[in-house]
């Protein structure tokens, strides 16, 4: 699929030498509208990212394609292996979204020539059939890339990429059709089935591939806030004492968790884990973090316990975006995180 881009932010980016994980997870932090793309011989992954937040995927494998949050985890998993490419391009982030609302377009029509086809009356056609989709556009010669995006047959957004310059809108639409019939070039159809479901917001897996850093720093500051609470209404070491006793009690239920496994442990504010995390680590933990508060409200007979640990933790959550979008979290800290 050809993707439009405003600029590049990072170019070959050897996965060698490079954490697909920690690049993500900056780029999600910086609020980036665009793409990380995966690339190796044959086969192509991308991330879609809109003001930091991950919305779609897409796996391009020979002639397979795999959407959504599969595409996602096999991407991560896929990033491990040496020598592939990273690069990250920046994008408006309407163009962005519109291009995500089209991944799951088959094709129609492909490999049509200007020799046989005019482009214009290709789209005429495809107004005439009120087509939702996109026409790819290839230039002869290796000059330039194009992409046409339409909605019921009209063209909602046109993307012109070449070596000297990239252009959306109308002047990228009146450029491609001024190009190929300079150059010439190639056309293919896309078009997205009727039965397709609106688009998601798709979240990160936690599977192998994926870095975790980010999330357990989110939940160690999480800890941290809520210990601070309790430390701050003279109950100093019982934050720790009460987390222990409720990942005991829900042992049988999260076993990772179990303080007696020596996988999880919280000490000087920071959480750490041995091994992978498993997929239900956030549910899990954001239930025993909301036991722990209540346990602690009960404790120390303080019924404005809750609302010192929201003060505490006031801020976190923008503080966090990105992170809370990309394994969406909200609904596993909306106890305790303002």
């Amino acid at each position: 699929m050809i993707l439009p881009k405003e600029r590049s932010v990072y170019a070959n980016l050897n996965t060698s030498f490079t954490s697909f994980g920690e690049l993500l997870a900056d780029q999600q932090e910086r609020g980036l509208s665009g793409f990380v793309r995966l690339s190796f011989p044959g086969y192509q992954g991308v991330l879609f990212l809109v003001r930091g937040a991950l919305i779609n995927a897409l796996e391009e494998c020979g002639d397979e394609r795999m959407v959504g949050s599969g595409a996602a985890e096999a991407i991560a998993a896929k990033s491990v292996n040496k020598n592939g490419t990273l690069d990250v391009d920046a994008a408006p982030p309407e163009v962005v979204e519109l291009v995500a609302q089209v991944l799951d377009a088959r094709p129609l029509y492909k490999d049509l020539t200007s020799s046989f086809t005019s482009l214009e009356r290709l789209f005429t056609k495809l107004q005439q059939d009120a087509l939702t989709g996109y026409v790819e556009i290839i230039l002869s010669g290796g000059a330039g890339t194009a992409m046409v995006l339409l909605r019921g047959g009209e063209p909602i957004e046109s993307v012109f990429s070449s070596p000297t310059e990239s252009l959306t809108g109308v002047s990228a639409r009146s450029e491609v059709v001024q190009s190929v019939a300079t150059l010439g070039g190639t056309f293919n159809v896309y078009r997205v089935p009727d039965s397709q479901e609106p688009i998601t917001e798709t979240a990160v897996p936690v599977g192998a591939g994926a870095d975790t850093s980010p999330l357990l720093a989110f939940w160690s500051e999480v800890c941290a806030g809520i210990e601070a609470a309790a430390d701050e209404v003279g109950a100093s070491g019982k934050f720790r004492t009460a987390l222990r006793e409720v990942l005991v009690s829900r042992a049988n239920t999260y076993p990772f968790l179990d303080p007696f496994a020596a996988e999880f442990e919280y000490k000087d504010q920071t959480i750490y884990f041995e091994g992978p995390l498993p997929a239900e680590f956030s549910k899990a933990l954001g239930a025993c973090l909301g036991d722990t508060v209540a346990k602690l409200a009960f404790q120390l007979k303080r019924a404005d316990f809750e609302e010192k640990v929201r003060i505490r933790l006031a801020g976190t959550s923008e503080k966090h975006g990105a992170v809370i979008a990309r394994w969406q979290l909200a609904e596993d800290v909306r106890e305790f995180v303002a």
